[in-house]
């Protein structure tokens, strides 16, 4: 299903270890063809886990959603592989960001956080951790709207008023040793 593009940022007053948002959750159902009533709304907190494959959600969310098992599979985690029941959920991530029809599995319970967002939704769109002045900014966007390139983003500023047949700033010398052209080198 294509996605209307969603974004949000959260900001942080201080440097965080982890990314932890809020979440809502809903069984699956199809947003274009709703049940009557909607499925009420089941707010958790989320860690976004770079390192986790695919989303899941402790048993206690699972209980509170009334979730019906859609099969099982075999998942892998810091304590080996075990067997899981597997689900089928509607996320909803800060700023009205929701994703129907995502399959979850079940993951140990813990008292920090009721799902774990994995790369199944992270892929899905742009996914940016930035810590400037001491403060840790997390952004998600959908679908992926571009690429990011920082050494891009840094020669841009490094090399500003550079022309193309200059010397490149860098010293690079060709073979012959001779200053390569900014064109040739950073200028590309």
């Amino acid at each position: 299903m294509a996605l209307p593009f969603r974004a949000f940022t959260i900001k942080h007053s201080g440097l965080v270890n982890r990314i932890i948002t809020e979440v809502g959750l809903t069984p699956a159902f199809d947003p274009k063809a709703p049940p009557s009533p909607l499925p009420s709304l089941v707010p958790t907190s989320a860690l976004w886990d770079t390192g986790a494959t695919g989303t899941a959600l402790t048993p206690s969310v699972v209980s509170k959603l009334g979730l019906i098992p859609t099969g099982m599979a075999i998942v892998g985690h810091a304590g080996g592989s075990s067997p899981s029941n597997t689900y089928l959920v509607n996320l909803y991530l800060p700023n009205n960001v929701a994703i129907a029809g995502v399959p979850v599995t079940e993951c140990a319970e813990t008292a920090q956080f009721g799902a774990i967002v994995g790369m199944d939704i992270i892929c899905e769109g742009d996914f940016a951790v930035t810590n400037v002045a001491r403060q840790t900014w997390f952004s998600f966007c959908v679908p992926s709207i571009r690429g990011i390139d920082y050494v891009q983003e840094l020669n841009k500023v490094v090399f500003a008023g550079v022309g193309r047949n200059e010397p490149c700033p860098c010293g690079q010398r060709d073979a012959q040793g001779k200053r390569v052209k900014f064109k040739r080198c950073h200028g590309r």
